[in-house]
């Protein structure tokens, strides 16, 4: 459970630090959250571009 939770922490990149990777995880970690950074701001794009279409066609 605590490695779910670790990566759901690294994926918002909220990063709380009580639990932290070591050693050659911490490569695997940054990486992780970098791809949950695009992730939520590609969603967040897609979504803004959505509604200003749906604006536009009223």
């Amino acid at each position: 459970m605590d490695q779910f939770y670790f990566s759901l922490i690294n994926m918002t990149t909220l990063g709380l630090g009580d639990v932290y990777p070591v050693g050659h995880l911490r490569f695997l970690a940054g990486v992780e959250s970098l791809t949950g950074f695009l992730l939520l701001s590609c969603s967040a794009s897609y979504v803004f571009q959505s509604m200003h279409h749906g604006v536009e066609e009223r």
